[in-house]
């Protein structure tokens, strides 16, 4: 072999055994990582999670406010936050939604803001998506989206329970009605009127007397419409009770009372509540007033039997 050739191979040697010893180190992988990861590809999975995210999403409806809290990202150089939001309608699913920028933080550890008036009268009930996004002073962000949550005042939660016979409507059973926030309820007991063939009046405020208690009746809390099977006979509660939570989740419990006569419900009911349309918040800044109109958002139902 020629001396060329033998210098040839020996510098393919040395190399090499450099390349060896480099690997070995893991010197040249990690640079490589960190050189595309943090550096050339933003969209990264490394990248993404450089900035730091922010953590513990919470948002809570207060009248037609929202107010949102959350813990600021920190990994990182996260240098500000920027509030994204859309009204997803019908939709509880964030996922895919199409945000717009709301506002912008004023620094990088604001921990809590107030979006005022996001519900209004036409968007009541609607479910609406929030999205935090900690920024940097280069492309590299981080989102951390809030659970969805309704605008305005909201029944969103219904249920009937049966103490005595099932089957049967009778004193002692109750009903319970769930809010998105604190609503203001008359005081004083509660005239609740079970009609035949399939209406419940909560809160009749209609004169007593013979014509009282009938489906078309004014009422201060709800109606409950049946589909699905019959009540057999008209009843009145007239004394019937009520017991409202003093924290979230707002649980309004009707009990039946006043009567000792009951009403049989044949059939697989579905009930759906229709709130009174005089209900407010209990937050008078920006006050809301109850969604009635929307069945999909405002108007719960439940398949249970008393």
């Amino acid at each position: 072999m020629s001396r060329r050739a033998l210098r040839s191979a020996g510098g393919a040697i040395v190399v090499l055994a450099v390349v060896a010893l480099l690997l070995s180190s893991h010197r040249i992988g990690s640079t490589l990582a960190l050189f595309n990861g943090e550096t050339q590809n933003a969209g990264s999975t490394f990248a993404g999670g450089w900035v730091g995210a922010a953590a513990g999403p919470a948002a809570t409806p207060s009248g037609y406010d929202m107010s949102l809290a959350w813990t600021p990202g920190t990994h990182g150089p996260v240098t500000g936050q920027q509030l994204f939001g859309v009204d997803n309608t019908t939709n509880s699913n964030c996922t895919g939604a199409a945000y717009a920028l709301l506002a912008t933080m004023a620094s990088a550890s604001t921990a809590a803001y107030t979006d005022a008036s996001r519900g209004n009268a036409g968007n009541n009930g609607d479910w609406f998506c929030y999205e935090m996004v900690s920024t940097s002073a280069t492309v590299w962000t981080a989102a951390t989206p809030f659970p969805a949550v309704q605008l305005g005042l909201v029944a969103n939660s219904l249920a009937t329970a049966n103490v005595g016979t099932a089957g049967r409507i009778n004193a002692n059973d109750t009903i319970t009605v769930k809010f998105n926030q604190k609503p203001i309820i008359p005081t004083g007991n509660v005239r609740v009127c079970v009609v035949a063939p399939a209406t419940i009046v909560v809160g009749d405020t209609t004169a007593t007397g013979p014509a009282a208690c009938n489906a078309g009746d004014a009422f201060n809390i709800g109606k409950i419409t049946l589909t699905g099977a019959t009540i057999a006979t008209t009843v009145k509660y007239t004394t019937s009770t009520f017991s409202l939570s003093t924290t979230a989740p707002w649980t309004l419990v009707i009990t039946l009372a006043g009567s000792g006569t009951l009403s049989t419900v044949t059939g697989t009911p579905t009930w759906k509540f229709t709130p009174a349309a005089s209900i407010l918040s209990t937050i008078t800044t920006h006050q809301a007033t109850i969604c009635t109109a929307a069945t999909a958002n405002c108007q719960p139902s439940a398949t249970t039997n008393f």
